[in-house]
């Protein structure tokens, strides 16, 4: 079940990367009355675009953590659902990265400070709330 899962968001986050990329590369959108616009950004780095241009280090870091996070799923006492959103939003991430040489980000919510993202990022934050609050729910 939780591979279904990983595979299914990974292909929302592809198809809204190529949509982002189509759609709102020139043409950028606002909804909910500005409170969130959406639009094309080249992101070279990771969380806001730290490390930006150094692709294999970022790389290197990324395989890392997908194969220990996968290596995570025979955990006994780890959240498998907070797993698979980490998963399927870091291969989103990595996959992009490893064939564009970045990331495609796209969502804005009109905060100041606030960065820019895409649906992987969503995924791997969801992902870690999950863990965290059944972590601090059991204990």
């Amino acid at each position: 079940m939780y591979l279904w899962t990983v595979f299914f968001l990974f292909f929302i986050d592809v198809f809204s990367k190529v949509i982002a990329e189509k759609k709102l590369k020139f043409h950028p959108k606002s909804i909910l009355s500005g409170a969130i616009h959406l639009y094309y950004v080249r992101n070279f780095g990771i969380a806001f675009n730290k490390l930006s241009h150094k692709k294999w280090l970022i790389l290197t870091l990324n395989f890392v953590l997908l194969i220990y996070i996968t290596s995570l799923y025979t955990a006994p006492n780890i959240n498998k659902m907070g797993l698979s959103l980490v998963l399927a939003g870091g291969l989103g991430n990595t996959l992009n990265r490893l064939f564009r040489g970045y990331v495609i980000d796209f969502i804005y919510f009109n905060i100041k400070g606030s960065p820019v993202f895409n649906m992987a990022d969503f995924y791997i934050l969801s992902g870690i709330i999950v863990i965290l609050l059944e972590e601090i729910l059991i204990i």
